[in-house]
C-alpha cells in the first residue's frame, strides 16, 4: 500500500487542522471555556482548499461547527495528527 503524501480536497471541500483545545478570551474580555467551545464551535487553520473555494487560503484561521465535516487522522513524524475536512458552507467565520 502506498503512503499518502498529501490530502487535496476537491470542489467545495476544505482541509482544516483543528486548533488545540484551550480556553480562549475574546477581545471584549469574554472567556470561552473549553467545554462550552467544544459543544458548539471549533477553531482551526486551513491547510488546503478545493478548486471551487475562492475566499479561503492556507493559513487562514476559521470558526466552524464542532460537529461539521469528517475527521481524518494520519501519521506525521511518528505522531498521529487529526484533521477535519469540511464543506465551505460549514465555515461560520474568519478569525482575524
Amino acid at each position: 500500500m502506498n503512503k499518502i503524501k498529501k490530502i487535496l480536497p476537491r470542489g467545495s471541500w476544505v482541509l482544516v487542522k483543528p486548533a488545540e483545545k484551550e480556553s480562549r478570551e475574546t477581545e471584549q474580555g469574554l472567556i470561552l471555556p473549553e467545554s462550552e467551545e467544544r459543544e458548539q464551535k471549533a477553531v482551526g487553520i486551513v491547510e488546503a482548499v478545493g478548486e471551487d473555494v475562492s475566499d479561503l487560503k492556507k493559513g487562514d484561521e476559521i470558526l466552524y461547527g464542532a460537529f461539521a465535516g469528517e475527521n481524518i487522522k494520519r501519521r506525521e513524524n511518528n505522531k498521529e495528527v487529526e484533521y477535519k475536512i469540511l464543506l465551505d458552507e460549514d465555515i461560520i467565520a474568519y478569525l482575524k
